[in-house]
């Protein structure tokens, strides 16, 4: 069984490397050239599209999750 830690960074990971290459691939169906900001938007959107590692201590432990700027829920893993 994976540790909930990995589990958390992992899917974010997942989530934003997925998000970078959608919108550079987006971006770069209307650039010509390739410029410092064919990368730079794209990862400014990634960044605020994907979810941030949200951990809480409790008396039981830690409790990992991640929480996304759409939604004010902790979604747990």
């Amino acid at each position: 069984m994976m540790n909930p830690r990995y589990k958390m960074l992992g899917i974010h990971v997942i989530i934003f490397l997925a998000a970078f290459l959608l919108a550079r691939y987006i971006m770069m169906q209307f650039v010509i050239e390739p410029t410092i900001w064919t990368t730079v938007i794209p990862l400014s959107c990634a960044w605020l599209i994907a979810p941030r590692p949200h951990v809480v201590q409790m008396q039981s432990g830690k409790e990992y999750g991640l929480k996304s700027i759409f939604s004010k829920k902790v979604f747990k893993v």
